[in-house]
């Protein structure tokens, strides 16, 4: 799969991914007081955000059309695709 996450996206991910983890293994020890769902939540959704950020790949962003990765080595252009461009647009106003 080709790599379609960088830049803030990526960086997002990569604080908030461990972060979630950190919080849902805590409540597991004890140490904090969640609900049972929202600690497996925060786990799922932490090993996601961790994965995706580090590999720099997600499928959600291919199904989007999104890319935020750039590579001027191979002059990708980045960002939205045209389509998911116009719809932040519109949402947007």
């Amino acid at each position: 799969m080709q790599q379609n996450v960088g830049g803030l996206d990526e960086g997002i991910r990569i604080t908030l991914g461990p972060l979630l983890l950190v919080l849902s293994i805590g409540s597991f020890r004890g140490a904090l007081r969640l609900r049972r769902s929202v600690a497996v939540g925060a786990l799922v959704v932490g090993a996601v955000l961790t994965a995706t950020g580090l590999t720099q790949t997600c499928p959600a962003n291919s199904a989007m059309g999104r890319d935020t990765y750039r590579d001027a080595g191979e002059g990708a252009t980045g960002g939205l695709s045209e389509e998911a461009r116009q719809v932040r647009d519109r949402a947007l106003r």
